[in-house]
């Protein structure tokens, strides 16, 4: 009779390593990338205010959104430390 393979031998199937940080960031610049969109479609239907809110939205956001990372990175080191 066949030996089986012992289990160290079969490979594993390959498995996403994502965590849920990841996934929250992921989720959050596809929101503001969705919020910038909706203001760029209200400027090409000629609202004029919308022109206003697309301009300022994207010329903030990124600046926004890495402070925010970096303060959410800071947060976590601190939470780690404190362990």
């Amino acid at each position: 009779m066949a030996d089986l393979p012992k289990k160290s031998d079969v490979p594993r199937p390959w498995q996403p390593k994502f965590g849920m940080a990841g996934l929250l960031m992921v989720m959050f610049v596809c929101s503001v990338m969705a919020a910038g969109g909706y203001y760029f479609v209200q400027y090409l239907r000629g609202g004029r205010e919308s022109q206003l809110a697309f301009i300022l939205f994207t010329l903030a956001s990124p600046m926004l959104l890495m402070v925010m990372v970096s303060l959410l990175c800071v947060f976590y080191r601190r939470m780690g430390k404190n362990r």
